[in-house]
This record gives structure tokens, sequence and C-alpha cells, in this order.
């Protein structure tokens, strides 16, 4: 599932900025491939979190369109805006810590640290989760180990002393 897309990012930080951020050949356009393979990169931190928590790929949240009972499944919407913040901060080269995509980025990756940390978590505005846990494996300070039965003769003990 993807969390969120190029359209995503041009709605939320408009076309002027976009454009200033991915067109180096001076096309007057949004390079997607560019913005994509920022979205990528976001879409790989927010799944390192994610991945504590819930089973991956999420399946996302159920939103209703057009008739009774038909639904489409979509990134909850804080995720989709943790993402975006993540890949915008990523556009860039050069920024100072007090500069706004700065401290955006700070606020998502906090987030996401929260909600890995069980301290928040995820959620579909129109009801339900938006993904199964990953509880399967071993529980956060819990550690597994499995042995087999071994016989030590002779042999092997003396190389011991």
């Amino acid at each position: 599932m993807q969390y969120a897309s190029v359209a995503d990012m041009v709605d939320r930080f408009g076309e002027p900025e976009m454009i200033q951020l991915t067109d180096t050949e001076n096309l007057s356009a949004v390079q997607p491939e560019r913005v994509q393979l920022k979205l990528d990169d976001a879409h790989a931190l927010a799944d390192g979190y994610l991945g504590r928590v819930y089973a991956l790929p999420l399946k996302g949240c159920a939103k209703p369109v057009g008739g009774v009972g038909v639904v489409e499944y979509v990134a909850p919407p804080q995720l989709k805006r943790i993402v975006c913040d993540v890949a915008r901060y990523y556009l860039y080269t050069d920024l100072a810590p007090e500069s706004e995509v700065y401290r955006r980025f700070k606020v998502a990756a906090s987030e996401l640290q929260s909600i890995a940390d069980g301290k928040s978590r995820l959620v579909c505005p129109w009801g339900g989760e938006p993904g199964d846990s990953a509880s399967s494996g071993p529980a956060a300070g819990e550690t597994y180990f499995e042995f087999a039965p071994r016989r030590i003769g002779r042999d092997v003990d003396e190389d011991y002393r």
C-alpha cells in the first residue's frame, strides 16, 4: 500500500515548491520520478517503525465510497501526512534546523517513534484498524532460544581441560 503519492505531495505543499525541488532542467513541471524516489524512501522509513507494531504491508483504512458497503482501502490520514513531511524533507538538500520543513520532519519522526513504542497508534477515521498486529514473535524484552540436544563424549570433553 502506498501511504502517499506524488499528487498528495503537490496537494499538500503546492506545485511551485515541488517544481522548485524537482525540476533541475527548467521544464517548469514537477518531475514525478524524483518525488516518487523520495516518497519510496519515506515509505521505507515509516515501515521500519510501523513494522514493530503492525504486520506489513498495512491493509489500510476502509474508507466508504459510492454506494452502501463499497469501500476503498487507503492509508490512515495521519500516516499520509507523516510520509509527505518526511519525503519533503528528503527533497531538500540544505536546511537550517529552525526551518519549517526540518521541524515538521522531526515531528513526523517523533510520531513514528511514538507509534513504534506503543505510546500512540494509527487511527482510521471511518472505524476499524489500519492493519493487523505484529504480535507474532517475541514480545518486547523477550528472547527465545532453540537448543538441540547434544551428547558430549570423553573425546570432546578432553579438549576443554
